[in-house]
């Protein structure tokens, strides 16, 4: 029965995908009014991708402010990989109904009711109203992993037979335990992605590790993992953690260190391996070189500390995310951007149109932005034939346009077309000369 509830909320959810942006948020808002209903976890992972391009104000549920703490940690169930300690969204439902039975009935009425009240725009009072929630949830969870291991009806019934479930809950209870700590932390921060950290947000985060760590540097460790998921140059947190002084022993830092960054490089690996799935198209080359950019950054950014631990298997991990990174772009940028960018600026018996002239420039900016990268991820001399073959073949067919008239409006505009490419991928002077030699040419 179950089963075909969710396949009509699924298929209502595709309903409303195919609706305006006003018409879909209207179903979107019916929907989660209905809460934790079977099925409706299902039609919301169907409308996740619209829902993350419009942003719309969410409901704030109780389930929902629960799970607040591991939001960065989140990850669509099919793309969800194992030892990152990350968790797939499907955990998150029989988690809740787990806990919530396992927690003080008055203490869930209580954060409910103060949860209903709060504005959904106002972070700190709703972080307030659910302070005392993640503490009791964190036990909570404790109770749930020890059942699971003790019971295996109660595992298989509730999260199925896999036992990586158990790694994902013990996630979920390390960022509760400190989730007052972690979402007030949050409040001081930008929003996600965090691009650059000024000195006052590096001071806030140093004084959280400190007083989390004080006593022993791993309990920083949960800390670390959801700040880290939230940056765009992770590195720059690891830089901060082996500058702070924290409780314990050096080794314990040290291991700790060396795990986070595993978790760093696995997660770069993760993302790139999620946009191949999705067989992105011909015009996703400018967002594929921007997520690209993103990557190698992330990347980047781990390398001097990775260096300083001097240990083989996590630089070859590095190193092994660099080539995946790069063979990534030659395979979805590199490779036939040529053949797009030409038959979009190319156009048969006529030059191209505004439209077609934009997109061609963005292909143009997406390989000038692969060169940029190249040197990093190891494909500089694939990048570096690209680009020359596509200067050489818009010079030939411009070159062989150039018998018409010079005063002819249409030539004009395709010379200009093909010079503005030139200009993109190899520079003002490049084009100038170019733009002389095709001046002559036309008379």
């Amino acid at each position: 029965m179950s089963g075909g509830l969710t396949q009509e909320w699924e298929a209502l959810a595709d309903d409303a995908a195919r609706l305006n942006d006003a018409k879909f948020l209207k179903i979107f808002h019916l929907l989660e009014q209905l809460g934790d209903k079977p099925g409706i976890q299902s039609a919301f992972q169907r409308m996740r991708p619209r829902l993350a391009e419009l942003r719309p104000p969410r409901r704030p549920s109780v389930s929902r402010i629960f799970f607040r703490p591991v939001e960065d940690l989140l990850d669509d169930p099919e793309g969800y990989q194992r030892r990152l300690n990350r968790i797939a969204r499907s955990t998150l439902l029989p988690c809740w109904k787990a806990v919530r039975e396992r927690m003080d009935a008055g203490l869930v009425a209580s954060a409910t009711s103060a949860i209903s009240r709060c504005d959904p725009h106002d972070a700190v009072a709703v972080m307030e109203a659910a302070t005392p929630f993640w503490r009791e949830g964190a036990d909570a969870v404790v109770a749930v992993i020890e059942e699971c291991r003790n019971n295996l009806k109660f595992k298989v019934d509730n999260f199925g037979r896999d036992e990586d479930v158990l790694r994902q809950l013990e996630t979920i209870r390390l960022i509760l335990s400190i989730g007052p700590e972690l979402e007030a932390l949050k409040l001081k921060l930008p929003e996600r992605p965090i691009g650059e950290l000024a000195e006052s947000h590096l001071e806030f985060i140093r004084q959280t590790l400190t007083e989390l760590g004080k006593e022993d540097a791993r309990k920083a460790a949960p800390l670390m993992l959801a700040l880290t998921a939230r940056m765009r140059k992770p590195g720059d947190l690891l830089k901060l953690l082996a500058e702070t002084r924290l409780g314990g022993s050096p080794a314990d830092k040290e291991e700790m260190s060396k795990e986070l960054s595993g978790y760093v490089v696995g997660n770069l690996l993760r993302q790139t391996a999620e946009i191949d799935r999705a067989s992105p198209g011909a015009d996703a080359a400018p967002d594929l070189a921007a997520t690209a950019e993103r990557l190698t950054e992330g990347l980047n950014s781990v390398t001097e500390t990775v260096s300083s631990m001097r240990d083989k298997q996590m630089s070859d991990k590095v190193a092994s995310a660099r080539a995946e990174i790069g063979d990534f772009v030659v395979r979805n940028i590199v490779e036939n951007v040529d053949r797009n960018l030409l038959d979009t600026l190319f156009q048969q018996g006529a030059p191209a149109g505004d439209e077609e002239v934009k997109r061609a420039e963005q292909l143009a900016l997406a390989l000038r932005r692969s060169a940029k990268l190249a040197p990093f991820l190891g494909i500089k001399r694939e990048v570096d034939a690209k680009i020359a073959e596509v200067r050489q073949q818009i010079d030939k067919r411009t070159d062989g346009l150039l018998s018409g008239s010079a005063k002819d409006p249409a030539l004009q505009r395709q010379v200009f077309n093909s010079l503005r490419m030139i200009e993109i991928l190899a520079g003002s002077d490049e084009a100038e000369r170019l733009y002389r030699s095709w001046k002559l040419r036309m008379g």
